[in-house]
């Protein structure tokens, strides 16, 4: 995998508001550096929880205030996401909290092995169109570093509402031996695990119609 992998879309939407602005300049302590990140797994021994993707940081949120002794990292490359989500850190004056603020693809290789004890994926884009498959996230060697920074029997949680991802992310798992899909039955995967939190993505799902699914898998020893 590319320590510079290609962007798909626009990292920047809509111009920020004067409060979102203001966010971004005064979060500067919550952003993670990269020259940095070594020193976040040598000086501190936390439990470490990393969501890809948080969009306006709903779930990275409220799992810190719930869990205020864990250290929370989110990576999301969209401009408007960090903002919305630094906006929420700062309301709440949460200290357990770093953002990449960029693709995690760009870092993970740095990230020390059996480090992370969950890493939580939700609502990934599907990229639904078969000529754009190479685009989703869930690829065999991205999971081969999700592994590699895993803790053994950490977790990973993958939630998705779209049919064509569901059925892509579980054969790519299928493949992948050295992860175990906790699943007991089906009620295991349509049911919301209880340390995922609302985010406005699920509500709008719901209200569509599209049942979201949530697949857990946990790293084998």
């Amino acid at each position: 995998m590319s320590e510079n992998p290609i962007f798909y879309g626009r990292r920047k939407g809509r111009k920020l508001s004067n409060s979102a602005a203001s966010a971004i300049r005064m979060g500067k302590k919550h952003l993670l550096q990269k020259e940095n990140l070594l020193n976040i797994f040598f000086e501190n021994d936390k439990k470490k929880i990393v969501e890809i993707g948080f969009g306006d940081g709903e779930n990275l949120v409220q799992s810190a205030i719930k869990n205020p002794n864990f250290l929370y990292i989110g990576a999301d490359p969209f401009l408007n996401a960090t903002a919305k989500c630094l906006q929420k850190i700062i309301k709440y004056n949460l200290k357990n909290i770093l953002i990449w603020p960029d693709d995690i693809r760009k870092i993970i290789k740095l990230f020390p092995f059996d480090s992370i004890s969950e890493i939580k994926i939700l609502f990934p884009d599907p990229w639904p169109k078969r000529k754009h498959k190479n685009r989703r996230l869930i690829q065999i060697d991205f999971i081969n570093h999700l592994y590699n920074i895993l803790k053994p029997k950490g977790t990973l949680t993958i939630s998705t509402d779209h049919d064509i991802l569901k059925c892509w992310i579980l054969e790519k798992f299928q493949n992948y031996s050295k992860f175990t899909w906790s699943a007991q039955s089906f009620k295991d995967w349509q049911l919301k695990p209880t340390d995922c939190f609302t985010t406005k993505y699920e509500l709008k799902s719901l209200c569509h119609n599209r049942n979201p699914s949530w697949f857990i898998f946990v790293k084998i020893n």
